[in-house]
């Protein structure tokens, strides 16, 4: 085949214009139309984006780099994820309050104000406290309860109320978008953050460096608030009847369909919450890796998503919700296999068990923005996505628990296998892509029950 040599002459010919509004429509398409509506989803789009950043900055392995000079051990980590999890669980009472409330925009953004208050500057300054080990562990278990327990109460309204902004028409579009280019923005501020941590960490002052990222969250978290103000609230659908605790028990299992719905997402969070923060505590700790390192090889899911959205926009399109996400994470669990050959003499095999799980976690993540509402009544859905909500952190509660008691109880197992040295922190990885593979297999059979379609 034979390529046309490109000239000065084809370069000033490229109309700039055209070029730009190309790639504007394409972002724009199919979610951006200039009306009112269409501004609150921009808005919602921000949101999306400081929301993200603002969880990296102060979660992932930041929030390992905090534990690790709070000095917690293995328990502490597990228990902490337990924690976070069963306070979430707590959104099946949410809709109780909420559901008597016509407006709630400004009760639920103030304390969506006052967790970030607590989770961005009180917990990242507790090691600065006066006070000896044991309580700062303590102090920093409260904290997580007191803002996974607000997050508990405020996260249904605030799905239901955002959700007015995007009718059906526009949800794939939308959800496309949000996964092609959030990634992209997180990734990139990571690296950054990242290195400004171990450059910190190099004139030994990593908890200063941990503690600037957080003070740059503070920011971020007043401009998405300011947001949250200006995203219009509409009328919410109800039955007319109050909504009690009965009501949170009995309803949702009166739907059966939706229930499948619900049992779908169940068996991915039981799965996928298995390895908790371990691995990165065994990246930091054990194999010695720097935050840099981790940050930039996280950086292979920028362009994979920005190509390959449009593919997996198309695979859900054809098959639907359930079936792309079971056919993405029926190869996804093979991430978690390669993941247990990772040590401090094969660290170049990190990059691609990283390369393979964030192709398919493409398709997971762009299923998992529709499956909450497929099959969802029409009314009082803030019970119902409370009930799914609560459901899903239960899953999640099962995960984490699985994995800390597997980390206790495999604490002093260690063996060589073809020449690597294993332990408990790889073999935690094995056990999660087993048991996804069981979860794969509930999907497709649910899936073959039910439509999902929404």
């Amino acid at each position: 085949m034979r390529f046309k040599k490109i000239t000065m002459e084809d370069i000033r010919s490229i109309n700039l214009r055209h070029a730009a509004r190309t790639i504007k429509n394409g972002i724009l398409e199919g979610w951006y139309f200039g009306d009112p509506s269409s501004k609150d989803r921009a808005r919602l789009v921000c949101c999306n984006y400081t929301s993200n950043i603002i969880a990296n900055f102060i979660g992932g392995s930041f929030w390992t780099g905090l534990l690790i000079i709070l000095n917690a051990d293995d328990a502490f980590i597990g228990t902490m994820s337990m924690i976070s999890t069963a306070a979430n669980m707590l959104q099946c009472l949410s809709p109780i309050l909420l559901e008597r409330f016509p407006k709630r925009r400004t009760m639920l953004t103030l304390l969506r104000a006052i967790l970030y208050f607590i989770n961005v500057l009180m917990i990242g300054l507790i090691p600065m406290f006066p006070v000896g080990h044991q309580a700062k562990l303590y102090m920093t278990g409260i904290g997580v309860l007191i803002v996974n327990m607000i997050n508990a109460f405020i996260a249904p309204g605030l799905s239901i109320w955002h959700i007015q902004s995007l009718p059906n028409r526009v949800r794939k579009s939308y959800f496309s978008l949000i996964t092609m280019t959030v990634g992209a923005v997180v990734a990139i501020c990571n690296l950054i953050g990242a290195k400004m941590v171990d450059i910190f960490a190099v004139h030994d002052m990593q908890y200063e460096g941990l503690l600037a990222l957080r003070i740059v969250a503070a920011v971020l978290c007043a401009i998405e608030i300011y947001l949250y103000f200006h995203i219009k609230e509409y009328p919410y659908e109800s039955s007319g009847e109050k909504v009690g605790v009965t009501d949170l028990l009995v309803k949702p299992f009166k739907e059966k369909v939706y229930l499948l719905t619900v049992c779908v997402t169940f068996l991915w969070n039981v799965t996928a919450n298995i390895p908790g923060s371990y691995y990165s505590f065994y990246l930091l700790r054990d194999v010695g890796v720097s935050y840099s390192y981790i940050t930039l090889i996280s950086m292979i899911n920028v362009p994979i998503v920005l190509f390959f959205t449009p593919l997996w926009r198309k695979v859900l399109s054809r098959f639907g919700w359930f079936k792309t996400l079971y056919t993405a994470m029926s190869v996804y669990m093979i991430h978690y296999l390669v993941l247990a050959l990772v040590t401090k003499s094969t660290v170049w095999i990190y990059p691609i068990s990283q390369l393979v799980g964030c192709f398919f976690a493409v398709g997971i993540n762009l299923s998992f923005t529709g499956i909450p509402y497929v099959n969802m009544p029409e009314k009082n859905q803030t019970v119902f996505i409370g009930f799914y909500s609560t459901m899903a952190n239960f899953a999640a509660l099962i995960g984490v628990t699985i994995g800390k008691y597997f980390i206790l109880g495999t604490e002093h197992v260690s063996f060589s296998f073809l020449g690597l040295e294993f332990g408990n922190k790889q073999l935690i990885v094995v056990l999660t892509g087993a048991l996804m593979s069981l979860a794969v297999l509930g999907i497709h059979f649910i899936s073959r029950r039910v439509s999902s379609e929404a």
